[in-house]
């Protein structure tokens, strides 16, 4: 009776063992001392491809690849000889053999057990697959960003928080003429000119505190002393881990375009004041006659004043007359002298505030006897108190002078009626200065190519002087549009934007 009792128990603890060996996820295999399979779970199954009833009383190197298979029997013997625990007690990660041939990496602990006289080890297995595939693909995946970041032919940076460099791509010791390990530990910000740096140094500032990203204009200087033009963007990278903030940099290298950017600048103004002389060359017959009306005035003045003096009889009266007209004439002279040579001087483009009035009749004066040969008039419509404007007064009084003159010429082919209309007025911010004449007006494919360089309209024209003056009011910030007015001819109009206070 004792030992049926004895018997029904150990069934009842055997079937609990087994219960909870198949509730483990992970595969779970027992062995007697001698090796033999005594207990084989269901994940075990799963893993290894085998049922149950195919490995128990098995030897377990069943389990195992050569050459693990031949010498597992030996380290049980060692280890029930000496005591000595290679693998019992130990986790370590081996390879096991599925039932079909192949491999998979595992990590095994092994551990002793023993009830009653019953003696074995218990081995606890985790399939390693799926952690070894995804540790590959981060490892490939690792050494493909590494890849691009060295060979991305943009210089790239890595910063800490703070601005210390810790990694620079080849393209960075390309552009600056630094090896990347001389930039490692460097702040970026020393790198950048004097004069930018604390540009820089906000921008850093900014992504610590609130900004993601930010973008600045700045000049580097090379280990070779030159200087470079670039736009440097920097963006951070905040890990939720807890790890600490990195800020990546890329640094574009603008000096090429800003060379170029400066040589059409250079160009332009070559062009600007081209254009000034080519006005000046078709106005030159009305300026020399308009020079000479008072140089003739004045030579008959002191003419006059001369043959009193000699008389010997003369008024002081009339002598003063006579001294108030030369003077007069003189000084209209020299305004037009005067507004000749600022026309033709080649200088540096300067901003100034302008008075627009002042500008329009300084214009006017110049082409006054152009409308008096012509027999037209000028009608003038200025607002009064027109506010300042900020620019080269010089450049302006070109494009208004170009205009007036084209506004004379088309009248000269057919007109409908014998004046130009000038107006000016302040409206939101700008003021606004129109041409406006009696002539034919463009037909619609004049007007589409109106402001093309080498474009005319006229048998001799270089088709320049349109193209230069819309550039002039572009580097102004205003604009040159034209379009009919209600007469049918043309009307130009130049916006310049109002000088702030």
């Amino acid at each position: 009776m004792e030992k049926q009792v004895k018997a029904k128990s150990g069934r009842v603890s055997g079937d609990r063992l087994g219960a909870l060996l198949d509730a483990a996820v992970d595969p779970v295999v027992l062995i007697d001392a001698a090796g033999r399979v005594t207990a084989f779970n269901r994940a075990a199954e799963a893993a290894f491809g085998y049922k149950a009833a195919e490995v128990l009383g098995q030897n377990v190197s069943m389990l195992m690849p050569a050459p693990h298979r031949e010498r597992h029997d030996r380290y049980i013997e060692r280890y029930l000889a000496t005591r000595d625990p290679h693998i019992i007690g130990i986790g370590r990660e081996v390879t096991a053999l599925r039932k079909d041939g192949s491999t998979f990496p595992i990590e095994l602990a092994v551990g002793e057990f023993r009830r009653g006289k019953e003696h074995g080890f218990a081995g606890f297995l985790r399939d390693l697959t799926a952690q070894k595939r995804q540790q590959a693909q981060i490892l490939k995946t690792s050494d493909e960003l590494r890849l691009i970041f060295d060979n991305t032919p943009t210089a790239i940076t890595i910063t800490d928080g703070e601005g210390h460099i810790l990694k620079a791509n080849l393209a960075s010791e390309s552009l600056l003429g630094y090896a990347p390990a001389e930039l490692a530990g460097r702040l970026h910000a020393d790198l950048v000119l004097e004069d930018d740096r604390a540009a820089v140094e906000e921008g850093f500032a900014g992504l610590r505190t609130q900004a993601d990203e930010f973008e600045r204009e700045v000049r580097y200087r090379t280990r070779g002393g030159r200087t470079l033009h670039t736009v440097l963007r920097a963006g951070i990278v905040r890990d939720d881990s807890g790890a600490p903030p990195m800020i990546i940099c890329e640094i574009v290298d603008r000096s090429a375009l800003f060379q170029a950017t400066r040589e059409v600048e250079e160009l332009r103004d070559k062009l600007t004041h081209a254009g000034r002389i080519g006005i000046l060359g078709e106005m030159v017959s009305s300026i020399a006659h308009e020079v000479n009306q008072p140089l003739t005035a004045i030579a008959n003045y002191a003419s006059a004043a001369r043959r009193f003096v000699l008389g010997g009889a003369y008024d002081p009266q009339e002598l003063a007359v006579l001294l108030d007209k030369i003077a007069t004439q003189a000084e209209r002279a020299g305004k037009v002298i005067r507004g000749v040579r600022s026309l033709t001087r080649k200088r540096d483009a300067v901003r100034e505030p302008l008075d627009c009035t002042a500008l329009i009749h300084e214009a006017l004066r110049l082409v006054d006897f152009e409308f008096r040969i012509k027999g037209l008039r000028i009608v003038l419509r200025l607002s009064p108190k027109l506010p300042p404007v900020l620019g080269d007064g010089v450049q302006i009084q070109q494009v208004l002078l170009n205009l007036i003159r084209n506004a004379i010429e088309a009248m000269g082919e057919a007109a409908s009626g014998d004046f130009v209309e000038l107006k000016a007025a302040a409206r939101e911010g700008w003021v606004e200065i129109s041409v406006s004449d009696c002539g034919p007006g463009l037909n619609a494919d004049a007007q589409a190519r109106l402001f093309e360089p080498f474009f005319s309209t006229k048998a001799q024209g270089m088709g320049l002087g349109l193209s230069i003056c819309k550039s002039i009011m572009a580097a102004h910030g205003g604009a040159l549009e034209y379009r009919h007015n209600q007469r049918g001819g043309a009307e130009f109009l130049m916006r310049l934007p109002v000088a702030s206070e």
